[in-house]
């Protein structure tokens, strides 16, 4: 009988261990919300999740596995991104009202908001008086209304 020796990891843990060896896994946030299949670790180590179906995968979450003391930490990846500002919070609100209702992420901050880089959007945003710029930093989408998550 051959042995599994596959990382698979189960489950979340609510605090981090103070000893192991750890993992870590550098996720878009698309890929944050798969929970199930094959990923490769930042150290090219494949390991399978087989999480609950409910919930997301959060920067800093610790996950258990099937090795004793061996854990993985998710990590939110760098991505490219749109800045929007304005100066007018009306039109910043507006231009919030519209991306949702194409259904684009959105990263809302209290005089910002972030999302994908897409031409379409970009050309969109020609139409309101928002300033754009690019970024790259980790990104944390709203939740919409209708998430399952």
């Amino acid at each position: 009988m051959r042995m599994n020796k596959q990382i698979v990891a189960t489950d979340w843990i609510k605090e981090k261990p103070k000893q192991g060896s750890f993992l870590k896994l550098t996720l878009s946030s698309d890929e944050r919300r798969i929970l199930r299949g094959k990923r490769l670790t930042d150290c090219d180590k494949e390991i399978i999740l087989q999480l609950p179906r409910d919930g997301k995968l959060n920067d800093g979450d610790i996950l258990s596995t099937n090795k004793s003391n061996f854990y993985v930490e998710i990590i939110a990846k760098t991505e490219s991104l749109i800045e929007i500002s304005s100066n007018s919070k009306v039109e910043l609100i507006k231009t919030a009202y519209h991306l949702g209702n194409r259904h684009v992420e959105v990263e809302i901050e209290e005089e910002l908001l972030f999302t994908k880089g897409d031409y379409v959007i970009e050309n969109m945003l020609k139409n309101f008086y928002v300033d754009i710029s690019y970024t790259q930093k980790k990104f944390f989408p709203e939740k919409g209304a209708h998430s399952h998550e």
